[in-house]
């Protein structure tokens, strides 16, 4: 079963919860092979003030991890949440901070290119643009340009 919720506290006490979901293959298009499964960090008590460099490389290990024991795609939405930003970047949305945040945490753990994370912006003029990151292991490339291609207005009405 690839549904999967893991606990985890950062160096710092701030427990958060890693969930793993998988997408009900019911509503997705025949045409895709892989299992889709849906990452959400979620944070058990909001702190006043996070510092989040060792806590997104242990988010990117964590999620690398799930992806070495599992062939599937991960997807990744940005929520347009509230999140602390620092003044260089107040800008920006919040979905697009968290997209930018979650591409470098990647990048830092993908030293050996193995696997690849398309970045996928829905133009939202009434809400806000919506982030989506969709990640697997380089092989799946075609998988997830198929998803792209035949799945995104699934996607865009979740």
């Amino acid at each position: 079963m690839l549904d999967k919720v893991i606990p985890f506290t950062t160096v710092e006490g701030f427990e958060y919860l890693i969930k793993f979901t998988t997408f009900s293959q019911d509503h997705l298009p025949e045409t895709f092979i892989l299992p889709i499964v849906d990452i959400t960090i979620e944070i058990i008590e909001q702190p006043n003030q996070i510092n989040n460099g060792k806590t997104l490389f242990q988010f990117s290990s964590t999620i690398q991890q799930f992806l070495d024991n599992n062939n599937v795609v991960l997807y990744f939405y940005c929520s347009n949440d509230p999140i602390a930003k620092n003044k260089t970047r107040q800008n920006i949305s919040d979905a697009q901070y968290r997209s930018n945040l979650f591409c470098k945490m990647f990048e830092k753990q993908n030293i050996d290119n193995n696997f690849t994370c398309e970045n996928i912006i829905i133009n939202d003029p009434n809400n806000g643009d919506h982030h989506i990151h969709l990640i697997s292991r380089l092989e799946n490339e075609i998988e997830i340009k198929k998803i792209i291609n035949d799945g995104l207005p699934y996607f865009e009405n979740k």
